[in-house]
């Protein structure tokens, strides 16, 4: 790590006695990590390419700086929006799914291939999932999987909630619903009531010693 210290030079405005100040050190990445280049390569602002990719701007600036590493996640982002294998980034280059180097060309070529895939995906296939989480209900409850199930696939929908910021775009089409007399699925994400009040009445039993 490099440490690059400026110092600028001031006029005190009571006295006229010029003194010299030291900025706050600029701290320079020793090793620019090759994300960097990716994103120059795609002419996206950090801001822009975060976002593609579903990360915060100040993590993808800590991961250019090389202070913060990629993660499997990422790497799978990265490679659905710039064709880079994820496999390739332990190499000395990073290879496009393509076949090739990744470069301009086999970025290009990618955007082609897959354009608009990822954005128009779930548009086209909604009805198609949402009879998939149906049917995976139904076979859930036939087979007797056991409780855990239920709780693991509802902290499923809350994480995706969570990790991509749908909390108040979810309250806004709530309202939307309600204004039209529709039913809000209110269950899909938070625990039942019932089984809560039941066990407020078992404590209440319980403490007074019936």
């Amino acid at each position: 790590m490099v440490i690059v210290i400026d110092t600028i030079r001031d006029t005190c405005i009571f006295c006229q006695v010029k003194i010299n100040k030291i900025r706050r050190p600029t701290r320079v990445p020793a090793k620019i990590h090759p994300l960097h280049t990716v994103r120059q390569i795609t002419g996206l602002t950090q801001a822009d390419f975060a976002k593609k990719i579903g990360i915060s701007t100040i993590l993808l600036k800590l991961i250019e700086q090389s202070r913060r590493p990629l993660t499997p996640r990422t790497k799978d982002a990265i490679h659905l929006f710039t064709g880079i294998d994820p496999f390739s980034w332990s190499k000395k280059k990073l290879q496009s799914t393509l076949g090739h180097p990744f470069n301009q060309k086999t970025y290009s070529l990618w955007q082609m291939v897959h354009q608009n895939e990822n954005e128009d995906a779930p548009k086209r296939v909604l009805n198609d999932r949402v009879k998939a989480l149906e049917l995976i209900g139904t076979l859930m409850e036939r087979e007797q999987k056991g409780v855990l199930w239920e709780h693991e696939f509802r902290q499923f929908i809350l994480k995706t909630v969570k990790h991509y910021n749908l909390t108040k775009p979810l309250a806004f089409l709530k309202r939307e619903l309600e204004q039209r007399g529709q039913k809000w699925p209110e269950e899909a994400f938070a625990a039942p009531k019932a089984p809560a009040y039941k066990a407020t009445i078992a404590k209440a039993l319980l403490k007074s010693g019936i």
